[in-house]
């Protein structure tokens, strides 16, 4: 089988499993992006060189975080709780000083961007299609549409009519030329979803312009979090960042434009819901 063909057939089962977990609801969303937290952090440590046991000490702090974060998100908890994350923080830091390993500051520094890099945004989802008020099939539909659509068509005219490197010490395949064909793209696809009849009946702030913004938010973004995750695989020396979906690599390379552009989509519907 060729590498298209396989990218094609995992790419849709990977599609439709997200689609049928935002379709489920909210409990089937959170566990399969706690399965994503969980193997997404595990790539995360593997790549920037984390010992074994503080690897497997991120992972579960970074899932009781992603869990912590959900229940804020889903309105179980309040945001007022997020200041109990203040002392959680103070203990590990003193425990790293207890110990005394070599340069422990560097390492906790690693372990902590886990938790921020990973942990956070794919807590936010849940939080995401909770932002209306009751939970929304559609706001992280739409997400996930307008992204795949960025992508999509930053890589068809990338293809076609790429000529200027974007930046190419860290990704040399990137160009301006694919980049402005997947914001069109992406654009186009806002507008759509302005158009659906359904999408306007359950978010009915979302203007127009709200949904041009939008895509555009989430194209500029998912690209620089695509760069960021090939910055990251660059300093490892690998090419892809796990084994999980073939043809893909690991949920670090499906994820990688997610985990900038979600919480810059969740701070600009937000705003629109709750300013």
């Amino acid at each position: 089988m060729s590498n298209l063909a396989l990218r094609s057939i995992t790419g849709l089962i990977f599609g439709l499993a997200m689609i049928g977990a935002f379709w489920w609801g909210p409990t089937a969303t959170a566990i399969l992006f706690l399965l994503w937290t969980f193997v997404g952090s595990h790539e995360f440590y593997q790549l920037t060189g984390a010992s074994s046991h503080r690897a497997w000490g991120g992972i579960l702090l970074g899932v009781g975080f992603y869990i912590y974060f959900f229940l804020i998100g889903s309105g179980v908890l309040q945001f007022q709780h997020l200041v109990y994350l203040l002392p959680v923080l103070v203990i590990l830091i003193g425990l790293e000083l207890v110990v005394l390993r070599p340069h422990f500051a560097m390492d906790f520094a690693r372990v902590l961007m886990g938790w921020v890099y990973v942990a956070l945004p794919m807590s936010l989802v849940s939080s995401y299609a909770f932002i209306p008020g009751d939970y929304s099939f559609w706001l992280p539909m739409s997400f996930f549409a307008l992204l795949w659509v960025n992508d999509s068509g930053a890589y068809a005219v990338g293809r076609l009519l790429g000529r200027t490197k974007l930046f190419e010490k860290v990704s040399p395949k990137k160009t301006w030329e694919g980049f402005i064909g997947g914001l069109i793209a992406t654009v186009l696809c806002g507008l759509l979803f302005s158009k659906i009849e359904l999408v306007q009946n359950e978010l009915v702030l979302m203007t127009t312009a709200d949904w041009i913004l939008l895509a555009v938010i989430i194209s500029i973004f998912g690209t620089i979090g695509d760069l960021v995750e090939s910055h990251l695989k660059r300093t490892a020396n690998v090419k892809d960042s796990g084994v999980l979906i073939p043809g893909h690599g690991g949920v670090l390379d499906r994820f990688d434009g997610y985990l900038l552009a979600m919480p810059m989509a969740y701070t600009f519907v937000y705003i629109i819901y709750h300013l």
